[in-house]
């Protein structure tokens, strides 16, 4: 777990396709100062206030995980919050110039090689971190999500799925390098029955083969296939890493997912939030602590290398000064 909290060097823009509207849209992401937060700006909704990263600010968890209230909604936040959970950036403000955050090729990669591209401020300041107290678990249905306490975070994850996918298992334990090379690469996918259901309900609108791994009884459709043999469970443990994000800081335990998704995920981690007892809130200790906070973001950011994006190709962020 990284001991200090982080921001990145330089401000960053990219243009990417939405998933379900379809539509191109912007992302600029700014470093912000210590103890800021990770902060969220719909910057097409004139003077609209930006939305904080929170448990308390998810409106909605269909189909991906949304932040907001009214006209002030953002949605397909996961894969992004992922990428800065996975990375420990937890000081930036994103704007966005549509309702959804780009889907890129439908991982957490492509945000993961945005961000080392501009390089890490470490701020000198600790980073605040939950330890489980207590085990908890909710079920909903055959769907269960549980935690019980560890020095760590990890999570042991299950899927089931009929035809090809099957049952898939996978325990991850957190660490930087770990989640960038064996999670962060895993891409979104849908049943192939499901996608003509989604579009005609709006959704899924910039969903194709370049963003998404679509299944069928008996394979799936995308040429390439897939980026490892359980890629979906993998791609479940990366959306489960970017909705704990918004808890605003790390939570150490051991959890245990049944066939969850965003939905059961939030609900869980309100209540752990909520109830007394679960969780215990601390600082990260040692050299963090000790260092004088006197770090100040520089006023005007450098230009950065061009990030690259899966296999090494470059997919062409702009970079504003």
């Amino acid at each position: 777990m990284h001991a200090h909290q982080k921001t990145i060097k330089h401000t960053l823009q990219i243009r990417g396709k939405g998933l379900h509207t379809g539509q191109m849209i912007d992302v600029t992401i700014r470093p912000l100062p210590i103890n800021s937060g990770i902060w969220f700006k719909r910057t097409d909704c004139g003077e609209s206030a930006p939305i904080l990263a929170s448990a308390e600010n998810v409106s909605d968890t269909s189909l991906a995980t949304t932040l907001g209230w009214g006209r002030q909604r953002l949605s397909t936040l996961e894969h992004f919050l992922a990428a800065l959970g996975g990375l420990g950036v937890n000081n930036i403000m994103v704007e966005v110039d549509g309702p959804e955050a780009p889907i890129l090729d439908g991982s957490a990669m492509p945000w993961v090689n945005l961000l080392y591209s501009a390089g890490f401020q470490i701020l000198n300041a600790p980073r605040p971190f939950y330890r489980v107290a207590k085990p908890f678990k909710l079920t909903d249905g055959d769907k269960f999500l549980a935690v019980e306490p560890a020095p760590e975070f990890s999570v042991d994850f299950t899927i089931d799925f009929p035809g090809f996918l099957k049952t898939q298992k996978r325990l991850f334990k957190f660490s930087e390098s770990a989640f960038v090379k064996e999670i962060s690469p895993a891409r979104t996918f849908c049943l192939l029955k499901d996608v003509e259901q989604m579009q005609s309900r709006g959704k899924a609108l910039g969903g194709g083969l370049d963003n998404a791994v679509v299944v069928c009884d008996d394979g799936v459709l995308n040429p390439e296939g897939l980026r490892f043999p359980d890629e979906c469970v993998r791609h479940k443990i990366l959306d489960f890493i970017g909705d704990l994000s918004l808890a605003q800081a790390p939570i150490l335990g051991h959890f245990t997912a049944y066939k969850t998704g965003h939905a059961l995920n939030q609900k869980v981690l309100a209540e752990l939030l909520s109830l007394p007892g679960y969780l215990e809130k601390s600082e990260a200790k040692g050299e963090a602590a000790r260092q004088p906070r006197n770090f100040e973001i520089p006023l005007k950011a450098q230009l950065g290398p061009l990030a690259l994006g899966p296999e090494g190709k470059p997919f062409n962020p702009v970079f504003a000064n």
